[in-house]
């Protein structure tokens, strides 16, 4: 028996965050571990929708989110199985804008004992203004961390 039997995976359908899984199952495998993917869907972004966008429906705009999501980790789940991997998984919506914060709940209630991230390699302004969730995963969490640079999951 490995030192990790509960592994959290937050995806979000990037190419890292699908890359990533090559990685950690390569890690899950050698502790013996199961695996949970996650993907958060952040509900406070149809409160920024104006301009071009402002003749979208709030719950129309939801309902396509969810969709898209549900779409991407439905996806991460197959490859995660092509992998070999016993995975569960969570669509987690945030009505708070707080995405670290829901994945750090999930990691908690599901009582992960390692959190597998990816970066998302943003530099500059971009990552100025967006902010890292990794980064705030990092500081924030009380639970061991592997993160896996954006490109570098083998």
């Amino acid at each position: 028996m490995g030192l990790y039997q509960r592994i959290l995976i937050p995806t979000d359908g990037s190419p890292s965050s699908n890359a990533v899984l090559e990685h950690a199952a390569r890690l899950a495998h050698d502790q013996g571990a199961r695996v949970k993917l996650v993907t958060v869907v952040d509900e406070t972004l149809g409160d920024h929708v104006g301009g071009e966008l402002a003749w979208i429906e709030p719950e129309l705009l939801r309902e396509n989110l969810l969709a898209g999501a549900r779409k991407s980790l439905d996806g991460a789940v197959a490859r995660a199985r092509e992998l070999g991997l016993e995975v569960d998984s969570e669509l987690i919506e945030s009505s708070d804008g707080r995405i670290d914060r829901a994945i750090l709940d999930a990691a908690d209630g599901w009582q992960a004992d390692l959190l597998v991230i990816t970066t998302h390699g943003r530099h500059g302004l971009a990552r100025l203004l967006l902010g890292s969730t990794a980064e705030t995963l990092v500081r924030r969490g009380k639970l061991p961390i592997l993160v896996v640079p954006a490109g570098d999951a083998h």
